[in-house]
């Protein structure tokens, strides 16, 4: 069974979909991540009631690499941060980026443009090996 945070919830009912049979469990892999894949993960950052923050990310293309790229402590993701949004904007994330994953393998125009919708704070860089119970979001296209 799956434990959802009330973010990730919310991010689920913005898409349309209420349940968690839209998810699947991967590995931490790189050849297992992509570009315009929506993933669900709880990242740990050591100890502390926070420190293991369920986390829902578009992965980006960057100039570093195809979403996953080599850091100095193993290989990191670059995304956008998703879940609080409203549900016009996950709709048009999900229409414009999820379903036509060609358009978000470029950085650029696309980059800019979430920056401009999400804000400068929504574009981070995860590190793989933090990221635990990942979740890759299969919805209807």
């Amino acid at each position: 069974m799956v434990l959802l945070s009330k973010e990730t919830k919310k991010f689920l009912v913005n898409t349309g979909e209420q349940s968690a049979k839209v998810l699947t469990m991967i590995p931490p892999s790189a050849d297992r991540i992509t570009p315009g894949d929506i993933l669900i993960f709880r990242y740990y950052l050591g100890t502390g009631g926070g420190s293991k923050g369920q986390r829902v990310v578009l992965i980006v293309k960057c100039r570093r690499g195809d979403g996953i790229f080599p850091g100095l402590d193993g290989k990191l993701i670059s995304c956008f941060k998703l879940g609080g949004d409203s549900q016009a904007v996950i709709e048009v994330i999900i229409e414009n980026l999820y379903k036509k994953r060609r358009v978000s393998s470029y950085y650029g125009k696309i980059t800019e443009s979430l920056i401009k919708i999400l804000g400068i704070d929504s574009f981070r860089t995860y590190k793989l090996g933090s990221m635990k119970e990942i979740y890759k979001v299969a919805l209807g296209t």
